[in-house]
């Protein structure tokens, strides 16, 4: 038996390992919703457009095509005998704002032009930092000036026998991450850190890294082709047969092209 479309959604979401709460943390959108969505449930919705909305959001999460997502809602809501988009029930109450009381939508507006600031000067500031240790980690070092010695002119100050000491080469790893015409949603573990951070890399966008020994990234397979991750400056080959790539400091070049 074919699987319906909210089964289809539930086996591409535990194929990439992301949770039902991931999503609703990462689309506020309620985890009863995410449920009936899985469970071909839309009398369950809030209906209206805030179902295709809700459709929308889950696909583009978990990297699954958004118009093709839209058909199958549109479809399975024909075959249950619900028109599309008037499947109405009780009004949706967002789960985040309007807990406890009604909020104008001013003040909603407001609300989120504050915390999109805040987030661009949160990024602004890391990108600023990175390039600053960037500028200091690469800066030859100066030599000190010793006192109580005479200048010497180049014209006429005799030729040395002693060739230039090349520097050593910095002892770094760093990682960028970068998608490359659509969206793309990976999730970082650093390290020995238990915790993986979920990243929604929008288009040309880049996210850099730099963990002390290991890096882990999980995507969808399907993305391979947009992400493009370089290590220490050169490009790596993305897998495009497995849903993760598996970076350390001792054996990354297997990785470059």
């Amino acid at each position: 038996m074919a699987a319906s479309f909210g089964e289809e959604l539930r086996l591409a979401r535990e194929a990439r390992g992301i949770t039902l709460r991931h999503i609703s943390d990462q689309t506020r959108i309620s985890i009863r919703y995410l449920e009936a969505i899985e469970s071909n449930n839309y009398k369950r919705l809030p209906g209206g457009i805030y179902n295709r909305n809700f459709i929308k959001a889950y696909a583009k999460l978990i990297g699954f095509d958004e118009e093709e997502a839209i058909e199958g809602y549109l479809r399975t809501a024909r075959e249950q005998g619900d028109p599309a988009d008037e499947v109405i029930t009780t009004p949706y109450r967002s789960h985040v704002y309007t807990d406890g009381g009604t909020r104008s939508p001013l003040v909603t507006v407001l609300l989120a032009i504050l915390i999109l600031a805040v987030l661009s000067l949160g990024v602004y500031a890391m990108l600023h930092w990175y390039q600053r240790r960037d500028a200091a980690r690469n800066a030859p070092a100066q030599p000190p000036v010793p006192t109580g010695t005479q200048s010497v002119n180049p014209s006429t100050a005799p030729p040395s026998n002693t060739a230039p000491t090349p520097a050593p080469p910095t002892d770094q790893f760093h990682i960028e991450l970068t998608a490359r015409g659509e969206d793309v949603w990976v999730s970082a573990q650093v390290d020995d850190n238990k915790k993986a951070r979920g990243i929604l890399l929008e288009p040309d966008k880049t996210e850099k890294i730099d963990p002390a020994a290991r890096l882990r990234i999980q995507y969808a397979p399907v993305k391979a082709k947009a992400l493009e991750v370089t290590i220490n400056g050169r490009k790596a080959q993305v897998p495009a047969d497995k849903p993760e790539m598996v970076i350390t400091k001792e054996d990354y070049e297997r990785f470059l092209q």
